[in-house]
C-alpha cells in the first residue's frame, strides 16, 4: 500500500510538473524544441544544431495558404542555403505518409527544401500548440544559438515580418532576448505614431535603438520615415539621418548604411521631392568603404543610387563591376539589374535622337 501511495504521489507530481511546464507559452527567445519525425520525405534527416539557422514550418497538403508559401520558402532556401540555412517543412496534420510523398513529388523543384512527416503530431504539439498557434502555415526561425527568433506566418502578404526576421538572423542582426525586451517599447512607439504623438514615438524609438543599433537598425529607419513622411519635416529627418544614423548608430555598419541609402532612393512611401539623393549617395559610398571597394552588394547599392539620380552610365559601370564580383549564385540577379539599366540608357538615347 505504501509503495502504491508513493508511486501515485510521484505520478501526480510528475503530471503537475508537466502541466506547470506547459503553462508557459513557447515564445521568441526560448530554446527551440526538438523534432520527432515519422519519415523524412525529402532531404536528409536533420538535427537542430548550434551554428546553423533553421526554419521549421508547419504545413499540410490540404492547406491552400501553405501551397502558396512553398515557392517563397524555396526562394529563401536558395538565397541563404550556402550561409547555413536549412528549411524543414513538417507536415503535422497529414497522418498518411504516402499522401505527403505524392504531394512533394508533384511539386518537384518548386518545393526545394527538406520535408518531413510528424510522428503522431508530437512535433506539432511541442512547437505549434506550445506557442499558442492554431493556423498554418506557421514558421519558426531558429538562430545560430538554438533560440527562437520568429514565430508566425511566412507569407509576405501576411505582413508578420518573416522575410525581415530571416534577413536579420542571417546577417547577425537578431537577438531574441533583446527583441522580446523591446517588444512593448516598439508597440508603444508605433501606437504613438498612429495617434501622432511624435514626442513619445520618438522617445520609444530611440530607447529601442539604444539597446543595440545593429539588431534594431530597421527601427532607426522607421523613425526616419516618421520624421520625413508622417511629420513632413524634411530638415529634421535628414539631420537625424546624417548626424545620428550615419554619424553614430550606423557609422561602422555597412549593411545599415546600405538600407538607409536604398530607402531614400527607392522607398515608394517617400515622394520624389522629399528624396535627398546626395545623402543617399553619401550613405552608399560610406557603406562601400566599410564593405570593401570590390564588394558586389556595396557596388550594386551605389549603382542603384546613381541610377535613381539619373546618372545611368555611371550606374551601368558600377553594376558591371558588381556583376563580375558577385558570387555565382547571385550573378543572375545582378545581370537582370544591369540589363534594366542598359535598357533605360537605350531608351534615353533613342528619345534624344528623336528629339533632335
Amino acid at each position: 500500500m505504501m509503495l502504491r501511495t508513493v508511486l501515485s504521489g510521484a505520478l501526480a507530481l510528475s503530471l503537475s510538473a508537466a502541466t506547470f511546464g506547459q503553462a508557459k507559452q513557447l515564445s521568441v527567445g526560448d530554446q527551440a524544441p526538438g523534432l520527432d519525425i515519422e519519415k523524412w520525405v525529402k532531404g536528409s534527416e536533420t538535427t537542430l544544431t548550434s551554428g546553423n539557422v533553421y526554419v521549421v514550418e508547419f504545413w499540410a497538403t490540404w492547406c491552400a495558404p501553405c501551397k502558396r508559401s512553398i515557392p517563397h520558402l524555396t526562394e529563401v532556401q536558395k538565397e541563404y542555403g550556402d550561409q547555413g540555412l536549412t528549411i524543414i517543412g513538417v507536415a503535422g496534420d497529414d497522418k498518411d505518409v504516402p499522401t505527403v510523398e505524392k504531394f512533394v513529388h508533384s511539386q518537384g523543384s518548386k518545393m526545394d527544401y527538406t520535408v518531413a512527416v510528424d510522428r503522431n503530431q508530437s512535433t506539432k504539439r511541442a512547437w505549434l500548440e506550445a506557442a499558442g498557434k492554431n493556423g498554418i502555415p506557421c514558421a519558426f526561425i531558429i538562430d545560430r544559438k538554438g533560440k527562437l527568433a520568429f514565430i508566425g506566418n511566412p507569407l509576405p502578404e501576411a505582413n508578420e515580418g518573416f522575410d525581415l526576421a530571416i534577413k536579420q538572423v542571417m546577417s547577425g542582426r537578431s537577438n531574441p532576448k533583446l527583441v522580446k525586451q523591446a517588444a512593448p517599447m516598439l508597440d508603444q512607439a508605433r501606437q504613438a505614431r498612429k495617434i501622432r504623438n511624435w514626442r513619445l514615438a520618438s522617445k520609444e524609438f530611440d530607447d529601442v535603438l539604444s539597446l543595440d543599433a545593429t539588431v534594431f537598425a530597421n527601427v532607426g529607419l522607421e523613425k526616419f520615415e516618421m520624421l520625413l513622411v508622417d511629420m513632413d519635416d524634411r530638415g529634421q529627418a535628414y539631420d537625424y539621418a546624417r548626424n545620428t544614423l550615419m554619424g553614430k548608430q550606423f557609422a561602422s555598419d555597412a549593411g545599415a548604411l546600405q538600407m538607409l541609402a536604398e530607402k531614400i532612393a527607392t522607398d515608394p512611401v517617400i515622394d520624389q521631392p522629399k528624396r535627398d539623393m546626395d545623402l543617399a549617395l553619401d550613405a552608399a559610398e560610406a557603406a562601400r568603404r566599410l564593405a570593401g571597394e570590390n564588394d558586389a552588394k556595396a557596388l550594386s547599392v551605389v549603382a542603384l543610387v546613381r541610377y535613381n539620380r539619373g546618372e545611368i552610365e555611371k550606374a551601368i559601370d558600377l553594376q558591371k563591376q558588381a556583376y563580375f564580383n558577385a558570387a555565382p549564385k547571385n550573378k543572375v540577379e545582378y545581370k537582370q539589374t544591369l540589363s534594366t539599366y542598359q535598357e533605360s540608357a537605350k531608351r534615353a538615347s533613342m528619345s534624344m535622337q528623336k528629339g533632335s
